[in-house]
């Protein structure tokens, strides 16, 4: 967060006091105490995400529904989520330049006068068409690993699920979140950093008094690249792709609370482990063209499409993510991956067994620290 220049434009933009400066600091500063650094979510999609899920409604106040995001309220849920949905909405305006009317100094005596934001145009957005017209052509460029590399990752998991789930519960790791029954996760242990006090620790710009929780080790996004660079070049991954494409995850690995509902039907009651071991799973990542990535970060329904097709191709060789998680499927008939022309499946089992010698010297060696 940028602390001081933010504090500038409440005073200066927005006209607020010095209370009311600190409280919205103070908003802000919790949020991404539980949410991550604000200057992220706005990088990634404006915030639009986080802001949806602080929202807190009447009807699920009187259902006692639990919120969707991830900071504790002391108080009432709905007008403690309301304060912080408002505080994120200031950031993001400050973020984007825009706001309500505010203030500024006049040149010539110091003296205050109002004056009014400029207001963004409001443009059209996508039909369902287009929609539809970009998901198929999408379609035709997404590249998925051919199913018998991801089988090779999951039937190698079952070899060293003994050993691998003793390690994860030693370091006080769940070994469901990685090692459910059919999975494909290929580090068991890793997952991305998240939020700012993880960036900085990743980085080695700053120390932490302990380890970050609910893995072995952190990463940016390596891990999950090194499978595809093993299937075409026999090597791991050294921070080079397929020229113009991109990886792309299909379900959120994150720490999320409640937004696995928004990806998968549940089978019976209760909620599923935490999710990080999508995040190297063979089956959750894809390479896109440069062009499509965007879309497919903030489009719901590409992304839905796409993990639709993934569980097509590889549901009889592992289990997607781990239980009561299923397919969703999907509301509209004409989004049914069935009626797509896809790309067929990428790559060869020639090198797996080196793949798979390396993340065991891998896992080893994480072991080891």
């Amino acid at each position: 967060m940028r602390k001081d220049e933010f504090a500038r434009y409440l005073r200066e933009v927005r006209g607020y006091d010095e209370k009311t400066v600190r409280s919205r600091l103070s908003n802000c500063a919790r949020l991404e105490k539980y949410e991550g650094d604000l200057d992220a979510h706005f990088d990634y999609d404006r915030m639009n995400d986080l802001i949806d899920r602080l929202a807190y409604s009447t009807e699920q106040e009187q259902r006692n529904r639990p919120p969707r995001h991830k900071v504790p309220i002391r108080g009432n849920l709905r007008n403690g989520s309301a304060t912080l949905k408002y505080a994120a909405r200031l950031y993001r305006d400050f973020r984007a330049g825009v706001g309500d009317p505010g203030r500024r100094a006049d040149s010539a005596g110091g003296k205050r006068e109002r004056v009014a934001a400029a207001a963004w145009p409001d443009w059209a957005i996508p039909s369902e068409g287009d929609m539809l017209g970009l998901a198929r052509a999408l379609a035709r460029h997404a590249r998925f690993l051919r199913p018998d590399v991801v089988a090779a990752v999951t039937e190698d998991n079952v070899r060293h699920a003994r050993e691998w789930r003793t390690l994860l519960d030693e370091r006080g790791v769940d070994p469901d979140i990685y090692l459910w029954d059919g999975s494909p996760c290929a580090f068991p242990g890793v997952r991305r950093y998240a939020g700012s006090d993880e960036r900085a620790w990743f980085h080695k710009r700053a120390t932490a008094s302990a380890p970050p929780p609910h893995c072995l080790r952190l990463d940016d996004n390596d891990y999950p690249k090194h499978v595809w660079a093993f299937v075409f070049t026999g090597q791991p991954f050294r921070k080079h792709g397929p020229n113009r494409y991109q990886l792309a995850h299909l379900a959120d690995h994150k720490e999320h609370n409640n937004r696995w509902r928004e990806e998968f039907a549940a089978e019976g009651s209760g909620d599923p482990p935490r999710l990080f071991g999508l995040f190297t799973s063979a089956a959750n990542t894809i390479f896109v063209p440069d062009d499509f990535l965007r879309p497919t970060d903030s489009s719901s329904r590409l992304r839905a499409l796409l993990l639709r097709r993934a569980y097509r191709l590889y549901g009889g060789v592992c289990r997607f993510a781990p239980p009561p998680l299923v397919e969703k499927p999907p509301r509209e008939a004409e989004w049914d991956p069935d009626d797509f022309e896809w790309a067929p499946p990428v790559g060869t089992v020639e090198h797996m067994p080196a793949f798979l010698e390396f993340r065991r010297e891998r896992m080893a060696e994480i072991a080891e620290r």
